[in-house]
């Protein structure tokens, strides 16, 4: 209807230069100024004598009518698409995200047709494509034929272009440049902090080096230094799980674990679980962290970073710091035996510890320091709560589908102990505002056991994690899938998403 409305808004607008012309060279008036007297005085008299001008004004003035009409219908239809504006892709290009990903692929072949001297072109290419695609990591993955050259983006690996091998040690070389890594190494892993500035933006990530047979697997992870520490309250974990997060970190003293995969989000938690602290303690408490590195500034913080080659580890910092007496520190990562026993030490003489270890859900993190010869007693006397969480896709409010779960993710889940409840499930589809992937953003999905007196005892006999999860259970922990399956319910993500996450 406005397209046609505008067509015969043209089409008004082309009789009235036509009747203009018509006056002008066949009227009475010989000159333009003519004409346009003649005009104003048609319009004076409110009477159009000349068929011409009739016509024209009368399909002027009602296409005119007709356009402004339907174009107020349409914004107020359209206003559910302007409201999820911080959900669209950016301003101009609506392209979905395989086709930006494929274009950068196109641009680092191009950059690369100048020889090795183009390294350094096409590596700036490679960090201005994942910034533009968001992605939170670059993989430079050496296969025996190729580089493969991935972004993470969501969770989710996306190959950005396949180079031929003699490429790898050029791009790694680069890499360990920037990173101010050692160059001449290549035997050993390396970890390192790249900074560089790329169109007027400070780009930093952590570097992380992996010999392998052909060559070296280099991976950045992207840094977000820009980010404020958002409030505890708005991480979006369930109501349960946000409820007893903040009466564990409201203890005196005591070890809090926070465990997941990389990118599931644990050093965001941890950052605003200390402010959280400091909010409620008040901005005088003592705070220091421990970290490898520092991925955000914490105005409310000190904060150290970790270097080994200087001889400053996790164990020997920890117990520098606690001569210091802090009321709260946080250990980026408990790695090794040392390091565990200090941390479990501290958390029974009057200091609040929070720190991550690599564990298999939230009653995981004892079997993992009993494996580090601390004493069981000790583990179970220290620890207050364990955190364990993973990040889902969540989907696109604009295209999303409601679809019945078919009978083979209904056994999955029921073989899992989590039979599916009736309800409207989503499944993701792909349009502009989610650049054609069906999702726009992510949530967490968690599970918090808080220590009891049955679950201090299970540890103390080295019951196995099962048995501690079970207890714990019987206790009111909601487990990490039933979490999931709770957001798949209300429709924030999908049946396969959370299945994909958890396993």
């Amino acid at each position: 209807m406005l397209a046609v409305a505008r067509v015969f808004v043209g089409f008004g607008a082309a009789c009235l230069v036509g009747a203009f012309a018509t006056e002008l060279f066949a009227g009475e008036a010989s000159d333009l100024l003519g004409v346009v007297d003649a005009f104003g005085e048609l319009t004076r008299r409110g009477l159009i004598e000349h068929a011409p001008w009739r016509w024209a004004l009368w399909t002027l003035g009602a296409s005119a009518l007709v356009a402004l009409s339907a174009g107020s219908v349409i914004a107020w239809l359209d206003r559910p698409r302007r409201r999820a504006g911080s959900l669209q892709a950016p301003a101009g290009d609506q392209r979905n995200r395989a086709q930006r990903i494929a274009e950068v692929g196109r641009r680092i072949l191009r950059d690369l047709d100048g020889g090795e001297a183009s390294v350094v072109r096409a590596f700036e290419t490679i960090v201005r494509g994942a910034l533009e695609v968001q992605a939170s990591d670059i993989h430079f993955s050496p296969t025996p034929e190729t580089l493969r050259i991935t972004y993470r983006v969501m969770g989710v690996l996306h190959e950005a272009a396949a180079l031929d091998l003699r490429w790898a040690q050029p791009f790694s070389t680069r890499i360990k440049v920037l990173s101010g890594l050692e160059t001449h190494v290549r035997q050993r892993p390396q970890d390192g902090r790249l900074t560089m500035h790329l169109d007027g933006v400070t780009v930093e990530a952590r570097v992380s080096s992996l010999p392998t047979e052909v060559g070296e697997r280099m991976v950045l992870r992207i840094v977000r230094g820009t980010r404020e520490v958002p409030e505890l309250a708005s991480l979006g974990l369930s109501e349960q799980t946000q409820q007893g997060l903040m009466e564990a970190l409201a203890r005196p003293q005591g070890l809090l674990f926070v465990t997941g995969p990389v990118g599931s989000g644990k050093t965001t938690t941890l950052y605003s679980a200390l402010k959280h602290v400091v909010d409620t303690r008040g901005r005088l408490t003592s705070v220091v962290t421990l970290e490898d590195p520092i991925e955000l500034e914490l105005p409310f913080a000190t904060q150290t970073q970790m270097h080994q080659r200087a001889g400053r580890t996790f164990a020997g910092t920890l117990r520098s710091v606690l001569r210091q007496d802090p009321n709260v520190l946080m250990i980026g990562e408990i790695r090794d035996r040392e390091t565990a026993e200090i941390a479990t030490q501290a958390g029974l003489t009057g200091h609040l510890i929070l720190t991550t270890v690599h564990a298999d859900g939230a009653a995981g993190p004892f079997s993992r320091l009993i494996e580090m010869q601390v004493e069981p007693f000790l583990v179970a006397s220290a620890t207050i709560a364990c955190l364990s969480q993973r990040l889902v896709r969540t989907l696109c409010p604009l295209c999303s589908r409601e679809e019945e779960p078919d009978a083979v993710m209904a056994q999955r889940y029921a073989a899992l102990g989590a039979p599916l409840p009736s309800a409207r499930y989503h499944v993701p589809v792909g349009c502009d505002a989610c650049a054609g992937e069906g999702f726009a953003g992510r949530a967490p999905i968690s599970e918090l056991l808080i220590m009891r007196p049955e679950l201090r005892q299970a540890v103390i006999d080295c019951k196995p994690t099962s048995e501690l999860l079970e207890a714990a259970r019987q206790h009111g922990l909601t487990p990490l899938l039933n979490d999931g399956l709770e957001r798949a319910v209300r429709g924030q993500t999908s049946l396969a998403e959370v299945l994909r996450v958890t396993g």
